[in-house]
């Protein structure tokens, strides 16, 4: 049986976790189905078909029963992420179940997005204000004091930064409105030494790392160090919750235990794992492959 890889032609996203998953893709007797998003060829006529070719390389059909969603890779601009947003979900549409569905990777990969969902769940999540109002976000940093601001769409700490005047703020949220970007403020919330990323498959934890911090940022890519982690009983529950809202089959669950409790940062719907790995000798990807595999079986 194929079994589908879904990421961008134009650039390797995370070559550990792609090969993590094409061995164990293999280890259990399949194929694999390298699916490029940004080659594909979706054609709707008497139904949909999804046709994928390379460059000028002649299109052959793209018929597997079950993908792994991986990456839509870089967009430059909103008609580039919409088509390869629905060139993914064509392929749902035309039978083939992908992790993470499509439609939930876009909510989980948004941080505004994700963040309604969590909060309409009811799981903790720190004092946010979102909005293309500089103004707006101005009053956010006056009324949260030390604040980080984000972009809604990122990864691995970049682009994220801390301020505790509005005034200073405001010189950067100009810049952004004349970008057109929205304002992404959220109260800074004291994490001591570091917080922790919970690792949810098919609606159990896998396993957990605490990212010891080098300053205040707490991505590996940052410069924290991860170590094995034990979570508590409320910790996996609030993970596998958190999973569970986004509708995901699978993901990192960012969580902190601040003064007041536990607080959930983020959900990643296509979290790399080297660093887990190392940390804990966990490897995820079987476990990915595995929850595919079930899901096939219903």
């Amino acid at each position: 049986m194929d079994i589908g890889l879904i990421r961008p032609y134009e650039v390797e996203f995370n070559p550990g976790d792609i090969a993590d998953l094409e061995a164990a893709i293999a280890e259990r007797g399949h194929r694999v189905a390298r699916i490029y998003v940004d080659m594909l060829e979706v054609r709707v006529a008497d139904g949909i078909k999804i046709r994928q070719g390379v460059g000028r390389g002649e299109p052959k059909d793209v018929d597997v029963p079950g993908a792994i969603l991986r990456h839509l890779g870089i967009f430059r601009d909103f008609e580039q992420f919409s088509y390869r947003v629905f060139a993914a979900r064509a392929l749902e549409l035309s039978g083939t179940v992908v992790i993470n569905p499509v439609m939930s990777w876009l909510v989980a990969s948004d941080k505004m997005a994700s963040l309604l969902y969590l909060a309409k769940a009811g799981l903790p999540t720190p004092p946010t204000v979102v909005s293309e109002n500089m103004f707006a976000a101005y009053r956010a940093v006056a009324e949260f004091g030390e604040s980080v601001v984000k972009p809604l769409r990122g990864s691995m700490g970049y682009g994220v930064f801390r301020v505790g005047d509005p005034d200073v703020a405001m010189h950067v949220f100009s810049m952004l409105v004349n970008l057109n970007k929205p304002m992404y403020v959220q109260k800074y919330l004291e994490k001591g030494e570091g917080d922790y990323r919970v690792v949810v498959v098919g609606g159990r934890v896998i396993g957990a790392e605490f990212r010891r911090a080098q300053g205040w940022k707490t991505n590996v890519a940052q410069g924290a160090r991860p170590e094995p982690a034990k979570p508590s009983g409320e910790m996996e529950e609030l993970a596998v919750r958190a999973v569970g809202a986004l509708g995901l089959e699978y993901g990192g669950v960012d969580i902190a235990e601040t003064k007041d409790g536990y607080v959930i940062f983020e959900v990643n719907p296509t979290m790399s794992w080297q660093g887990f790995k190392a940390a804990t000798g966990i490897n995820p990807a079987p476990y990915i492959v595995d929850r595919l595999l079930e899901l096939l079986k219903k």
